[in-house]
C-alpha cells in the first residue's frame, strides 16, 4: 500500500451512512462545529479524523483520530493530521496550533514522534514548526 492509493475527504455529513463498526469510538454522531475526515483505500474507510476550528483558541482542536487496527503502520494517522495542520496554517491567527488530549496510554509517542508538545499531564499541542515539518513529510499529495 502507498499513500497514493489513499483517498481522503471530508465525511461530516456522509459519516452517518457509512460503516464505522470497525472503529473503537462512536463517529455517527460529531459534535456541533466538529470537521471529521476519512480515508479510505479502495472505498473503505479506513482511518478517521474529527476536528473542531476553535477561534476562541486561534487552534485546531482534534477530538478524535483513529485508525483501524489492520492499517496502523502505514502514516495514515500522520498524513490525517497533516491535513488538519495544514487547516490550521489555514485559518487565520491559527498559525499551525493544533491541540488534543490524549485517550489511551502509549499513543503519545506517537504525537511526540510529530513534534508534540506537553501543555499538561495529557494534553499536547503541535506549533507551527511542528506542523510545518509534519506537513512536509506526510501532507497527502492531493490533500482534501
Amino acid at each position: 500500500m502507498n499513500i497514493e492509493d489513499v483517498k481522503f475527504d471530508v465525511i461530516t455529513e456522509a459519516i452517518k451512512s457509512l460503516d464505522t463498526s470497525h472503529f473503537i469510538f462512536d463517529w455517527t454522531s460529531p459534535f456541533p462545529n466538529e470537521v471529521v475526515i476519512g480515508a479510505f483505500i479502495k472505498a473503505e474507510l479506513v482511518a478517521i479524523i474529527g476536528f473542531i476550528r476553535q477561534y476562541d483558541n486561534l487552534n485546531n482542536y482534534v477530538v478524535n483520530l483513529e485508525v483501524r487496527f489492520e492499517y496502523r503502520g502505514l502514516g495514515l494517522g500522520a498524513a490525517l493530521l497533516a491535513i488538519i495542520m495544514q487547516d490550521a496554517l489555514l485559518q487565520p491567527g491559527f498559525d499551525g496550533f493544533v491541540s488534543l488530549t490524549t485517550k489511551t496510554d502509549g499513543t503519545e509517542n506517537f504525537y511526540f514522534h510529530l513534534g508534540a508538545k506537553k501543555s499538561s499531564s495529557q494534553n499536547l499541542y503541535f506549533d507551527t514548526q511542528a506542523s510545518l515539518l509534519a506537513i512536509k513529510k506526510y501532507f497527502p499529495r492531493d490533500g482534501v
